[in-house]
């Protein structure tokens, strides 16, 4: 089913007008202090309603290795010394964002405790294996509009990149929905990031259910500035992402991927659906979307970028969308088989 990407006139106007209050109220340190304290200990509670005990699941993890010896490892200078300035400020309830041990420790629990109720009508009821089913919502979607595309699509999908891939849970669902690829690379400009996917990626090499690793690296590294050859790469990917990145930079992205895929080639993104019922009503409530902004800086940007046709103007053609979730869309674009130039 493919779902509508923009919001009506009368609910973009609406949501405009709950952004600008709330953008005034988050200017005051102690009410965005406020704000994001309590986005975060919603989190802990609900992942307490989920059995999911946070403090030693976390912290299991945090004695699991030498992590600063794991930072090196992961970390690329020349990536640090131009890391974007949109990129240091507070995520998620984060002060410091995606660039420290909290949030690189913590992303796993509190996808867990995120995405319970995305598949519940009234955002109440929670599931244990939400993230679990949302992440299998957007291969069912995309396999969807890349079959529509072009039946033969996935099969030639050798090499895949995940823009985004924060600490390998997108790209560990990438290896399970494209069997037939040879190589998987996750990007991801924060290195605290790579540094637990690279973790994650050894400590499960013994798990006989688990997947090819010698398929997968990670790389720190940013989606505008893919460390790929032109025209080199089959499938791009990027698994919750975009509502993170300011338009200019979600527009850059779209336009480094169409450099590195081969012609031919497909993104794919997957993303909150600001069209979407149970996002407009976060949207048109202040106090709702107070919360939800003090952990999300670049959400209304998100909400306002039509991301069709920046890949359109990018060279992309045959833009697909399909709903993967009541909260959630999916977005595939081929590159022409005789490459446009870019625009």
């Amino acid at each position: 089913m493919v779902c509508v990407s923009a919001a009506t006139p009368g609910s973009a106007n609406r949501t405009s007008v709950a952004a600008e209050i709330v953008g005034a109220i988050l200017k005051f340190p102690p009410l965005w202090e406020a704000a994001s304290k309590g986005a975060k200990e919603k989190m802990v509670k609900r992942a307490g309603e989920l059995g999911i005990e946070w403090e030693a699941e976390v912290n299991q993890l945090r004695s699991a290795a030498d992590w600063e010896q794991a930072l090196k490892d992961a970390t690329d200078p020349e990536v640090v010394e131009n890391m974007p300035a949109y990129y240091k400020t507070s995520f998620h309830a984060y002060p410091e964002g995606n660039l420290g041990w909290d949030p690189a420790l913590e992303v796993e629990v509190a996808a867990k405790a995120v995405h319970a109720p995305v598949f519940s009508e009234d955002g109440k009821t929670l599931e244990k294996d939400g993230d679990e089913k949302l992440r299998a919502g957007y291969h069912r979607a995309q396999a969807e509009a890349m079959d529509f595309i072009d039946p033969d699509m996935r099969k030639k999908a050798k090499k895949v990149v995940d823009v985004g891939c924060s600490s390998g849970l997108s790209t560990r669902a990438l290896v399970g929905a494209f069997p037939d690829a040879e190589q998987f690379v996750g990007i991801d400009l924060s290195n605290y990031f790579i540094a637990v996917a690279n973790h994650a990626l050894g400590a499960r090499a013994g798990d006989p259910n688990g997947y090819d690793r010698s398929k997968v690296r990670f790389q720190h590294g940013a989606g505008e500035n893919l460390p790929f050859e032109n025209d080199s790469q089959d499938l791009v990917s990027s698994c919750l992402t975009f509502h993170e990145l300011p338009a200019s930079a979600a527009q850059d992205v779209i336009r480094e991927a169409y450099r590195v895929l081969k012609p031919g080639g497909c993104l794919s993104m997957m993303d909150m659906d600001p069209s979407a019922p149970a996002f407009q009503r976060i949207a048109n409530n202040v106090f709702a979307f107070t919360a939800f902004k003090s952990t999300e800086p670049y959400l209304e940007q998100y909400a306002a970028l039509d991301v069709q046709e920046v890949m359109r103007r990018a060279g992309f053609e045959t833009v697909e969308t399909r709903s993967s979730s009541p909260r959630h869309r999916t977005i595939v674009a081929r590159k022409p088989a005789a490459a446009n130039k870019m625009k």
